[in-house]
């Protein structure tokens, strides 16, 4: 029973907490538009753009890494499975005072039916009912923070893991990222939106 009242407390505190964070993440970086575009554009070109999946569990999938540019203004990221699109993420460059800084915003937004399929069975399976809000704070937020200290210390920039964006959370944004870790262990593979509504129209009732 304990479970039961979690799960539905938790995700409703999830949208509540979407609503506070936004459905985008912002940094600014100390440098002018065309330096920030030039070490995003140089992180992403140095991922892989095209292979397998080898998530524990499934099967493998062809994936694809496409990137749509507008120099030195947009950036849109596409991540393809077997053909398909599971996901993509708009990233927008702004000058900000006389140009020497940036502030760069990105939204990132999952197609659940086609994550659902490349990542069935596999360690990952949850991922694909994350809602974006949660995407945005737990991996864009922390990606940008580490592109920017890059980017303004004239490093190569590069995409580091999961662990090392994490670490870079706020006190308050840890705490969000621990109770949805919490929710998501007590609930069955479902749509967290669809639970989401469900609990709160039950609340306005």
């Amino acid at each position: 029973m304990r479970k039961l009242l979690i799960g539905p407390a938790l995700t409703g505190a999830g949208w509540i907490a979407g609503s506070y964070y936004g459905a985008q993440a912002e940094q600014l970086v100390h440098k002018s538009p065309d330096v920030t575009y030039e070490g995003v554009s140089h992180a992403l070109d140095n991922m892989p753009q095209i292979g397998t999946t080898s998530f524990e569990g499934g099967k493998p999938v062809p994936f694809e890494l496409k990137v749509d540019r507008e120099p030195d203004r947009k950036l849109i990221v596409h991540m393809m499975f077997d053909g398909r699109e599971g996901g993509r993420t708009e990233i927008d460059f702004a000058p900000q005072g006389d140009g020497t800084q940036t502030t760069v915003t990105a939204r990132a937004h999952a197609e659940r039916a086609v994550l659902t399929e490349a990542l069935a069975g596999t360690s990952r399976a949850r991922l694909a009912y994350a809602p974006d809000w949660m995407l945005n704070l737990l991996t864009v937020r922390p990606l940008l923070q580490q592109l920017a200290q890059q980017i303004e210390s004239g490093e190569q920039t590069s995409i580091g893991g999961m662990a090392e964006q994490e670490s870079q959370l706020s006190p308050d944004e840890q705490r969000q990222e621990q109770e949805w870790r919490q929710y998501d262990a007590s609930r069955p593979t479902t749509n967290p939106n669809a639970d989401a509504q469900r609990f709160m129209n039950g609340a306005s009732e």
